[in-house]
């Protein structure tokens, strides 16, 4: 739907038109969702993978810092990534992968100069094939280099690893059932005990949270539904529903935590504030709560959260009970996109945040966002 579209629906409570620009109130529908999609299915399916995946705050503190998480699987195969090479894996008929990464600090400096690690998760078919995964593309690394050497990982036998002596990363890729784990580490020293350990540590981790998960196979996958609870039509639609995972999703609220630069903090904070889904559409966001009760809370919370952008509160939509709005008092470098105005939106349990590079289009689009909200069917 675009959002030049009309609306045949622009008054509150007290039928007080509301100045909501060109977006449409109309609750979009979900086509996105209503046919088979075999890129959709691959794409749902690597979202359940990154619920999964481990914080490296949990490996060890060298890895406090979340670098972000992205789905590197669609119906073209496999994306080329830190331990991931698309080569290896074309015969094994991988179903779905999703990769993140921590640092020491958020913003990676010089290369070789602070301790990062990689963990992605793929899922294959079946054991076998995830069993002939993890050899592939450790020979396939392995063979990029004559001076790289085996690596053993004493307390997971089946990991196969390498390195090569005097560069300060090690490579690993461990079968558990269906699904290769894949782990790429660095450290500022060639320090190959440190380096193992790391690498220990991450599957000690990784391996339980994947208790459980058992791959959508191949075939069902194009069933596979992006907004099951119809979250998402609850947004006030400004682009092509095209299937994005950071433009055009819904995450849990761990797997959307993976995003962010402490995603152990934002997993309590979700979990501590009652949040139980996240829409993502475009400039927007849809924070599905609890309760009413929570929804309050939550409102309340982010609009004191402190960010990077340090916003400050400005006039809010006059008509459009429990909405707030701010202003950056300066640019956020690590957000792209429209981000210098934002207004919250509160309505039962819904608390809805938009985001906009002017301040009239903000106010306007969190009016709309308000009544579709209100009478949105």
């Amino acid at each position: 739907m675009s959002a030049s579209c009309g609306s045949d629906s622009q008054a509150t409570d007290h039928d007080q038109p509301l100045d909501v620009g060109s977006y449409s109130t109309q609750r979009a529908d979900s086509g996105f969702d209503d046919r088979p999609s075999r890129a959709r299915g691959i794409m749902v399916e690597s979202l359940r993978l990154g619920e999964r995946i481990v914080f490296g705050s949990d490996v060890a503190p060298e890895f406090q810092a979340g670098l972000g998480g992205n789905v590197i699987a669609t119906d073209d195969g496999i994306r080329n990534s830190d331990g991931v090479f698309a080569e290896a894996l074309v015969a094994h008929h991988p179903l779905a992968a999703y990769i993140a990464a921590s640092a020491q600090t958020p913003y990676v400096g010089e290369y070789h100069k602070t301790y990062t690690l990689s963990v992605a998760l793929v899922a294959f078919p079946d054991e076998q094939s995830a069993t002939d995964a993890a050899i592939d593309m450790n020979q396939n690394d392995f063979a990029a280099n004559a001076k790289n050497q085996a690596v053993s990982i004493p307390d997971y036998p089946g990991a196969q690893s390498h390195w090569r002596p005097g560069v300060p990363n090690l490579g690993s890729w461990l079968a558990v059932k269906s699904v290769v784990i894949a782990v790429y580490v660095e450290a500022p020293q060639a320090d190959l005990d440190q380096l193992t350990s790391f690498v220990t540590r991450t599957y000690k981790q990784q391996v339980p949270k994947l208790d459980g998960y058992v791959p959508t196979p191949a075939d069902q996958q194009p069933m596979l539904k992006l907004d099951p609870d119809k979250v998402l039509t609850r947004l006030v639609a400004t682009s092509d529903q095209r299937l994005d995972p950071r433009q055009f999703a819904v995450y849990s609220p761990r797997g959307y935590a993976v995003l962010g630069t402490d995603p152990a903090a934002d997993t309590r904070d979700y979990d501590s504030h009652g949040v139980t889904a996240i829409a993502v559409s475009d400039n927007k966001y849809l924070y599905r709560m609890r309760d009413a009760a929570a929804a309050t809370g939550f409102a309340a919370h982010l609009a004191d959260e402190p960010t990077v952008s340090k916003y400050i509160p400005i006039p809010g939509v006059s008509g459009a009970p429990n909405t707030s709005c701010f202003k950056a008092t300066r640019p956020n470098p690590t957000v792209a996109g429209a981000r210098q105005f934002r207004c919250l939106i509160t309505y039962e349990g819904f608390v809805a945040e938009v985001f906009s590079d002017q301040e009239p289009v903000v106010r306007q689009l969190a009016a709309a966002q308000y009544v579709l909200l209100k009478d949105g069917k």
